[in-house]
């Protein structure tokens, strides 16, 4: 059964974790589901990256979203047998959304920053989202992860965050570019494989 559940469980990666549906997929209750979780939290699996929500904002959708901090081990459990596979996938930009959130996680730990004390993510009951939230005294740094060169209006969704009352900073775009390049006046592209260096 716990193996059914890290299997039903990485099929989820890059999304809000709900913790009734899994449990009913999984067939067990939702308290066993939140201490398996929790378990996969501790040993650093997975990692729950939690809304920003400022105490006067009661419209943001409250569940975290969960990623693996390890996609090789995520693309095992999903059962996809090879990288070409997996880049042709219904999940690919899960998996690349995925490898993003953890490398950055790593790199705020390789200095000593605690992750869940600056980095969020933002979805309103409209349905408007952005990725990443680098959150820093009054200033937001608004972040889009998206796999491929040349995203369509990456950053339409960033005026939403004006009712925050907060410094609004130029923005990232992480994606498949081939170098840092201003995007447009609110962020900039930003190559996925410099987050490792």
């Amino acid at each position: 059964m716990f193996r059914n559940f890290l299997e039903l469980l990485a099929l989820r990666t890059a999304q809000e974790l709900r913790y009734d549906v899994l449990a009913n997929s999984v067939g067990i209750d939702v308290r066993t589901l939140k201490k398996w979780i929790s378990i996969l939290e501790t040993s650093g699996i997975i990692y729950l990256l939690y809304p920003y929500m400022p105490n006067r904002s009661n419209r943001i959708i409250k569940a975290p979203k969960m990623y693996f901090t390890d996609t090789g081990l995520c693309a095992y459990l999903c059962k996809w047998p090879d990288a070409r596979m997996l880049e042709n996938c219904a999940m690919n930009g899960a998996f690349f959304e995925t490898f993003v959130v953890s490398e950055l996680v790593k790199n705020l730990y390789a200095y000593n920053r605690e992750p869940k004390d600056t980095l969020f993510y933002y979805r309103d009951t409209d349905q408007k989202e952005v990725d990443l939230l680098y959150i820093e005294q009054n200033h937001i740094y608004p972040i889009e992860v998206k796999k491929s060169s040349s995203p369509k209006n990456p950053t339409r969704n960033f005026s939403v965050l004006k009712k925050y009352e907060m410094e609004i900073e130029a923005g990232l775009i992480i994606d498949t570019c081939d170098k840092i390049r201003p995007f447009n006046d609110l962020a900039y592209e930003y190559p996925v494989y410099l987050l490792g260096m």
